[in-house]
């Protein structure tokens, strides 16, 4: 796919809320807190996803997987994070790192499966803000 560029005389549209319509924040990204929570994200593996190293993930353990999701997962006494994918009946998780083999996960059985939820948001900087250079 391929994107046009705009004139740079051309101003580009985007939104403000003017605070008389009120911004929600924790609403748009949190809309079931009781089935929610967030990590925040440590490690490069997941770039090509969207997922940055110091990201704020929000977790939501209501979304029923699919194939695709990046998920979190107990897995031998470690958190992870890792895409999980589908293949035929077996639900897999894809290995982040040359050498890594995929875990099978039963998730017809949600407690031994080990998985906690699946990403729903990942919050990152664009901007160094003045606390987080180094």
């Amino acid at each position: 796919m391929m994107l046009a560029a705009l004139p740079l005389e051309q101003p580009i549209p985007c939104s403000v809320s003017s605070g008389a319509e009120g911004l929600d924040l924790h609403g748009a990204l949190v809309p079931d807190p009781i089935c929610s929570f967030y990590m925040r994200v440590s490690g490069h593996g997941l770039r090509s996803h969207g997922i940055h190293d110091g990201d704020l993930l929000v977790i939501d353990r209501s979304i029923e997987p699919r194939s695709g999701d990046v998920v979190i997962v107990a897995h031998q006494g470690v958190f992870l994070l890792r895409p999980l994918r589908r293949e035929g009946e077996q639900w897999l998780l894809e290995p982040q790192r040359p050498g890594e083999g995929v875990i099978v996960l039963d998730l017809e059985s949600f407690d031994r499966s080990g998985l906690f939820g699946v990403v729903a948001h990942a919050v990152h900087h664009l901007a160094r803000s003045p606390s987080r250079r180094r």
